[in-house]
């Protein structure tokens, strides 16, 4: 398993658009905190009811992009070059390959979240909510990718089922609403909240519609979901 973990890295580390899209993510996470932070003071001062805490990590909404970009390109730039052959070759078994891929690209996403989330330190539960979920996008991209094969079709299904979500629950009535932010990926952002209402500065309903940490454990769900279809997929389908 060391060997094959190695191999992930250098795979990782060697991708030039992986790493632009991992720098991008930290940009995106610390510019739109360093953004919200006047408006987060001006609110206080005001006593508006907006979540603080929440505007400050905004920026996870915009870098959940760039992780879809990393998860992807892990995975489908092998099955471009059709290196992904020589990989399965060298490793027969197909769970290590993914597994490898998943731990390698969890290692690296979830420090770089929290290190750029945590310039926005006010709770630890969101900082560290926000670094996880983040990393759960990238393995759902990851899963999506290993299905897909294709980073185009990957890039745009993982930030169609991330942004869809957002659009969805301001166009339907607030009972359907409600289910789309409990059961879609969206419900890890419920991570963030400190106040009643999940999705402050997107969101116009009241109340909590699932807890932080089971909106967290409905994101990795979905992450979760989606490598095994991917490894259902290694195993079954010609490369």
């Amino acid at each position: 398993m060391t060997s094959t973990l190695l191999s992930e890295w250098t795979k990782l580390r060697t991708q030039r658009g992986t790493l632009v899209a991992l720098l991008v993510m930290c940009v995106l996470m610390v510019g739109m905190t360093a953004f919200f932070a006047g408006e987060t003071e001006t609110d206080a001062v005001v006593g508006g009811d907006d979540d603080v805490v929440q505007m400050g990590l905004a920026g996870i909404v915009f870098a959940q992009v760039a992780v879809v970009v990393v998860g992807a390109s892990l995975v489908t730039a092998e099955f471009a070059s059709g290196m992904i052959r020589t990989t399965l070759t060298a490793t027969q078994s197909r769970l290590r390959v993914l597994a490898a891929k998943a731990v390698v690209l969890g290692v690296v996403v979830f420090p770089l979240a929290l290190v750029s989330s945590a310039l926005a330190f006010i709770s630890v539960r969101a900082v560290v909510g926000t670094a996880l979920l983040l990393t759960s996008y990238a393995l759902l991209a990851l899963g999506m990718g290993t299905v897909l094969r294709h980073a185009g079709a990957t890039i745009a299904a993982g930030a169609g089922l991330l942004f869809l979500p957002f659009l969805f629950i301001g166009a339907f009535p607030e009972r359907i609403g409600r289910r789309i932010e409990q059961a879609t990926p969206l419900a890890g952002m419920a991570i963030q909240s400190t106040t009643d209402r999940m999705l402050s500065p997107f969101d116009v309903h009241s109340g909590m519609p699932i807890g932080p940490w089971y909106g967290l454990a409905v994101a990795f769900a979905w992450a979760f979901g989606a490598l095994a279809l991917g490894l259902a997929g290694l195993r079954w389908r010609d490369v």
